[in-house]
């Protein structure tokens, strides 16, 4: 239990250390057609934004059998942030919780920013993966490994209509059959606080052990209630991929945003 102590520990410190400090933050939710932060991912998927320089994301996912996961992101500069990130399943409830073995890592870097007539375009690396830490040293849902993802933002007459798509290479494990993955995903803003997701990933380089060749396809509804707030309700794997699955998953999270 030492290690789970100990990442727990660094939790709460963290989660103590921005609060105490909220009268030095400026904050604004990522939600929504009046959105000030951006939306770093889809639902699992990397958009192409990244956390402009010394603003913060503090978010945490409930996940089946009381699972959780802890993400700290940081805009290190103008175009680089650097994040990291921790689970276990399941966290409430009777025994030791399963372990993620080791505290893993985002990092993104921008390559080209958005502009009228092309979209943003980041490169990245992500280790971490959702679910449970199964027994062949994989997660249930692979992380996106290196990534390189592009979105672009159209703003019509019902809002903001967010259009995002990529190709990664899964590294924790490598990819089943050694070839690269790719993505695509909308998100579509209603009224000043409400945004609506859906993404699909291929997963024909996965293990047919843990996933069949279907794709995973996630929906998403995020709300931001309060400034700095979002919470998000998440419909996964609707097209039932993973190996044994009796439906479609539901995850609930919630995040803070803020600029020191």
């Amino acid at each position: 239990m030492n290690q789970f102590q100990n990442s727990l520990r660094l939790l709460v410190l963290s989660t103590l250390f921005v609060l105490s400090h909220q009268y030095t933050l400026m904050s604004q939710g990522s939600a929504g057609s009046k959105a000030k932060m951006p939306r770093l991912s889809i639902v699992d998927m990397p958009t192409a934004r990244i956390l402009p320089t010394k603003a913060y994301r503090v978010s945490g996912l409930i996940m089946q059998e009381s699972g959780i996961l802890t993400h700290v992101q940081y805009g290190l500069t103008k175009n680089v942030n650097l994040g990291f990130s921790y689970s276990a399943m399941p966290f409430l409830g009777e025994g030791d919780p399963i372990l993620q073995p080791l505290l893993l890592f985002e990092v993104r870097a921008r390559l080209y920013a958005e502009k009228k007539n092309r979209p943003a375009i980041v490169l990245g690396v992500n280790s971490q993966g959702l679910g449970a830490w199964e027994n062949k040293r994989r997660f249930e849902f692979n992380a996106p490994g290196i990534y390189v993802s592009a979105s672009k933002n159209i703003k019509w007459e019902a809002g903001v209509l967010s259009l995002h798509g990529g190709v990664n290479f899964p590294i924790m494990p490598s990819a089943y059959s050694n070839t690269p993955g790719a993505f695509v995903g909308i998100e579509q803003s209603f009224y000043k606080n409400v945004t609506i997701a859906t993404e699909y990933s291929g997963t024909w380089n996965e293990d047919p052990a843990f996933m069949n060749s279907n794709g995973l396809l996630n929906c998403a509804i995020k709300y931001s209630p309060f400034k700095g707030v979002n919470l998000t309700l998440q419909m996964r794997d609707l097209l039932e991929s993973r190996a044994n699955a009796q439906g479609f998953l539901r995850y609930a999270g919630i995040e803070y945003i803020g600029k020191f």
